[in-house]
């Protein structure tokens, strides 16, 4: 019996339509959250004082405070193998290099910062990992190298809208803009062909999650995962070569769910004909665990935009699709951010504060008269000026019962105390503990390394998500680089081997020393060689006091112990012992710092490294040999003047 080709994407577009159902609401507090957080309210006049109404904006102060002290730089990567049998330290310290520099120039810090901000805020945020290769072949990537690839597809692009009749009112601008562009491919101020990992950050509402989930950390057991991207249509005609006049209009909601805006603008141009080149639709991309198959279409159309593919080198997680929750809820997959937990106490603060001001308000000094007193008296009184002797004519009547200071009412502090507010915000969100009793204003070094590490610890919760988070970060990407990086391109990072010229029995001998190891291995090996971890603490603001007057305390015992066991390394004796107690000692003070590199290198010496001062050895033998060459020339010639002597 024959299949109908367009059953399954049916079958996804019922998925995807249920799953938006499902995740409106969230998606709908998501962009309140937003708005909360920026505290614009664009109703109303720019110019005006009820554009930004709020009087303090706590929560965004709180999260500018957050942020810092839990993702301030790029995290360490240590590499160690899973394999002790095989020596792989060349290929650890390969992989480690070769990671941190990739994750750099994919800008991690930039977008890592973005999705803790975006957990703040919308309860989690995203981060997709890929590998560019060719935009036809390749998943969509948003944040893409500029190369030549692109200008080709714009090319395209600008093409297809010339042969368009209904654009034929813009063809004249269309193609002065595709002389540029053809001018600019052909000078070459591109790459022909960039690749690389790429690190794309995904807003919160534009991932939707099988809804059978039921915790967040089984999103990775998910079926299936959809990333909705808002594209251009003529960009996704020029990137897809489909014509997809029929799409539905997508716009971002504004006050409610997305596809229910899309859908009513569209049903509002239904007699306006097509969707236009620079309107934007709704393109899907359809991660199906089950079937290992991503699947690609758009919403209103009933065809794929690209045949259904396998990721050629995927992870070994498969999903590309990294999750940072702000806080996790035992049952629940959507835990509160910090928005929610702190909206209200922020409204109540600030009505106690506006308040309070209008309370004040209300205290603006004025006279109040007697009404036998004429009018031209209270005006004079009125009109008076600082030292101004004023005269009021009270006929015959006490001043005093003629006009007197007009009261207010009195001001309760108690009443518009905000104490019990902050008090509630620091039990919420760990931050400002004034309650109990910590310093609010350090004055000295101490008092202020007092502060960060309390905030540290009321922090660190968190901290040690975006550390777990940035692990699995880092190990997908390891494995994705290790399937996609070649030889070549790895010494481009590491460098050629270098030459070295070493003593080994008198003999000057030049060897190459290879400066890293790229292994070409199968999946399934490649998964099981190394663990990337990343060292604790790495992310945050370094505690630079702190750290500087701990190095100096532990550094003369890891400078006695590293001779010790050079001594005995010289001797031919057991130092093992010694060696555990450096290591110990290492890992007490700082567990990032590897006690390794205080060794010394026993390799080495068995090679002929007898001093460890190689260069003044080479240069003394070098010396010698240039000084018995001059005296075997001197003596030579000392010979042939006694010749000449002799003779003569």
């Amino acid at each position: 019996m024959p299949q109908d080709p367009k059953a399954l994407q049916q079958k996804w577009t019922a998925r995807i339509t249920h799953a938006r159902a499902h995740w409106s609401a969230f998606h709908k507090r998501v962009r309140h959250n937003r708005n909360t957080v920026a505290g614009f309210n664009w109703n109303a006049d720019p110019t005006g004082k009820d554009f930004y109404s709020l009087r303090a904006n706590l929560i965004h102060g709180t999260i500018s405070a957050v942020l810092p002290n839990v993702y301030a730089r790029n995290p360490e990567i240590s590499t160690t193998p899973l394999n002790s049998g095989a020596d792989l330290k060349l290929f650890c310290r390969t992989l480690e290099a070769v990671t941190n520099r990739v994750l750099e120039h994919a800008q991690l810090k930039n977008r890592a910062k973005s999705t803790v901000r975006a957990a703040l805020t919308c309860s989690f945020g995203i981060l997709k990992v890929m590998y560019q290769r060719d935009p036809i072949k390749d998943s969509y990537i948003q944040g893409r190298i500029n190369d030549a690839q692109e200008n080709l597809l714009l090319i395209e692009e600008l093409e297809q809208d010339l042969d368009d009749r209904d654009q034929s009112h813009h063809h004249d601008a269309k193609r002065a803009e595709l002389d540029q562009l053809i001018g600019s491919f052909y000078e070459r101020s591109e790459l022909a062909s960039a690749e690389g990992l790429v690190i794309d950050r995904v807003l919160t509402e534009n991932l939707l999650i099988d809804p059978s989930i039921c915790e967040f950390w089984d999103y990775t057991d998910a079926d299936w995962m959809c990333q909705v991207i808002p594209m251009k249509r003529s960009q996704a005609e020029a990137l897809y070569k489909k014509n997809l006049a029929n799409a539905t209009i997508y716009q971002p909601g504004q006050g409610e769910p997305s596809y229910k805006r899309a859908k009513r603008l569209a049903s509002m141009q239904l007699d306006a004909g097509s969707v236009s080149d620079d309107q934007q639709i709704a393109v899907l991309e359809i991660w199906d665990r089950t079937t290992q198959r991503v699947y690609t279409m758009v919403e209103g159309a009933t065809e794929w935009l690209r045949e259904p593919y396998s990721p050629p080198r995927a992870g070994e997680r498969w999903y590309p699709f990294f999750l940072l929750p702000y806080q996790v809820v035992d049952g629940q997959f959507v835990g509160p951010s910090l928005v929610d937990l702190t909206e209200r106490l922020q409204d109540e603060h600030n009505e106690a504060r506006d308040r309070f001001n209008q309370h004040r308000d209300l205290c603006i000094p004025g006279w109040v008269a007697s009404a036998d007193i004429n009018e031209k008296t209270i005006k004079k009184h009125s009109d008076s000026r600082f030292g101004e002797i004023t005269i009021v004519d009270t006929e015959g009547k006490p001043l005093n019962q003629v006009i007197i200071p007009r009261g207010h009412p009195k001001i309760d502090p108690i009443v518009y105390d905000t104490s019990a507010v902050r008090y509630d915000w620091e039990q919420v969100t760990g931050l400002q503990d004034a309650a109990r009793s910590t310093v609010v204003r350090p004055k000295t070094a101490t008092e202020a390394n007092i502060l960060q590490r309390a905030l540290s610890g009321r922090v660190f919760e968190f901290k040690d998500q975006i550390e777990d988070w940035l692990q699995e970060i880092a190990q997908y990407s390891a494995q994705v680089l290790l399937q996609e990086l070649t030889s070549e391109q790895v010494e481009r990072y590491m460098g050629a081997p270098v030459t070295r010229t070493t003593m080994v029995d008198g003999k000057l001998t030049i060897t190459k020393e290879k400066t890293y190891d790229w292994p070409t291995l199968t999946k399934d090996r490649i998964f099981d060689m190394v663990d990337l971890r990343i060292r604790a603490g790495t992310t945050g603001a370094p505690d630079g006091i702190e750290e500087k007057e701990g190095w100096l305390k532990v550094l003369p015992m890891i400078t006695n112990l590293s001779i010790q066991i050079q001594n005995l390394q010289a001797r031919g004796m057991d130092y093992e012992h010694i060696r555990n107690l450096l290591r110990e000692t290492v890992l007490r003070y700082d567990d990032r710092i590897d006690s390794n590199l205080f060794i010394p290198n026993v390799e080495k010496q068995a090679e002929g490294y007898v001093d460890p001062n190689l260069g003044v050895n080479l240069f003394s033998e070098g010396q010698r040999r240039v000084n018995n060459e001059i005296s075997s020339e001197r003596n030579s010639l000392n010979e042939e003047i006694s010749n000449d002597a002799g003779s003569k």
